[in-house]
């Protein structure tokens, strides 16, 4: 072998444990921030009915509850109960509904824990006694103004003056009911499915190694397009309760459809004839893996403006994505040494890939 060709290889195989290497934190582990919250809000009479739905541990850190290490997650129904005055606190500080520009008066009904996203949830129900009839606001800075700046609320609200969905962040903290239009609506949960994609490294490998196996346009074309419609069609049948898989099945399996996509880039010169199936396949994966991440599932299942406005987010980053990367793949392709930094990049996403699944598997 050449001193060239060693080289070469070395350089290989560089590339590939360095990228695994800074890949593999930031989406492995089973539990982080970044946390999904749902509030169910409903009116009864002149009162109000808010049920507040969060992740139990991201809750602890912040309210201190359970003492310094937050309490443990199998005694979290013990924990909300015995720390419920220091909760109530919390709730009262960080969630405020007014009617009218007048702060209405809250009361800790109830509390327990629900499971989501394969994690405990601690589910706060709440009254409010408002003085009169009139236009409601909600203010709400839980957990994304203390420890998880990346923090959303999912918002189900039914109330006289109309009913709708929202979300919750860091950017947008207050809902005024009535103002909440159906393009807001779209507006908003089209950002969400925007900042899904950079935060969804695993969707995102899978996205780039579909782009390194295209070698012209029609290709690029045809496998995005089946994927687009393939996760397309099972977010909206896993964000309308149609289908339904459990996470410890479809986050394993999402993980080895990057394994796969990305040998596939190894072993062959050029796409199997079964490439697109395959692609279809996981593209409904993906999707069903979207609706579950976020909770788009079970009671917070999406109604179709939401769900359009979240999906045209996914596919807007998807497109940005694709716009920017494979023209740079296109051009490096008139280079002998573009076929290293394939293999290099595509065998860095397998390794990772396979990590992932076993670190899924064996958190299942």
């Amino acid at each position: 072998m050449s001193v060239r060709a060693r080289v070469q290889n070395l350089t290989v195989l560089g590339a590939v444990a360095i990228v695994a290497v800074l890949c593999l934190p930031g989406s492995a582990a089973a539990h982080s921030l970044d946390t999904a919250g749902y509030s169910e809000v409903r009116q009864d009479a002149e009162d109000l009915r808010y049920d507040l739905i969060v992740d139990f541990a991201a809750l602890a850190a912040a309210t201190g509850i359970g003492g310094p290490g937050g309490g443990a997650s199998a005694d979290a129904d013990d924990v909300l109960r015995a720390d419920r005055a220091l909760l109530a606190d919390y709730v009262d500080s960080r969630l405020r509904v007014l009617v009218d520009g007048v702060v209405c008066t809250g009361n800790l009904d109830d509390t327990g824990v629900e499971e989501r996203l394969g994690e405990p949830y601690a589910r706060v129900s709440l009254t409010y006694d408002c003085p009169a009839a009139g236009a409601y606001e909600i203010n709400y800075t839980a957990l994304v103004g203390d420890i998880d700046p990346g923090h959303r609320n999912i918002v189900d609200y039914h109330l006289a003056e109309g009913s709708g969905r929202f979300v919750f962040d860091s950017a947008e903290t207050s809902l005024v009911v009535g103002e909440a239009s159906v393009v807001r609506q779209v507006y908003r949960f089209a950002a969400l499915g925007f900042g899904h994609i950079p935060q969804g490294l695993d969707h995102l490998l899978f996205l780039v190694a579909l782009l390194i196996g295209a070698r012209n346009l029609r290709e690029l074309l045809a496998v995005v397009t089946v994927f687009t419609a393939a996760h397309s069609l099972s977010l909206v049948l896993a964000a309308t309760a149609t289908l339904s898989f459990p996470d410890s099945v479809v986050e394993p399996l999402i993980a080895l459809s990057i394994v796969y996509v990305a040998a596939e880039n190894l072993i062959q010169n050029e796409p199997s004839r079964f490439r697109l199936l395959a692609v279809f396949g996981f593209g409904l994966l993906h999707g069903v893996g979207f609706a579950g991440a976020l909770g788009f599932s079970g009671d917070a299942r999406l109604s179709f403006w939401p769900l359009l406005g979240f999906n045209l987010g996914v596919e807007l980053a998807q497109a940005l994505v694709v716009a920017g990367l494979f023209p740079l793949l296109l051009f490096a392709r008139r280079f002998g040494w573009s076929r290293h930094l394939r293999q290099a990049a595509s065998g860095s996403i397998a390794l990772v890939g396979l990590a992932w699944f076993s670190v899924r598997l064996l958190s299942t």
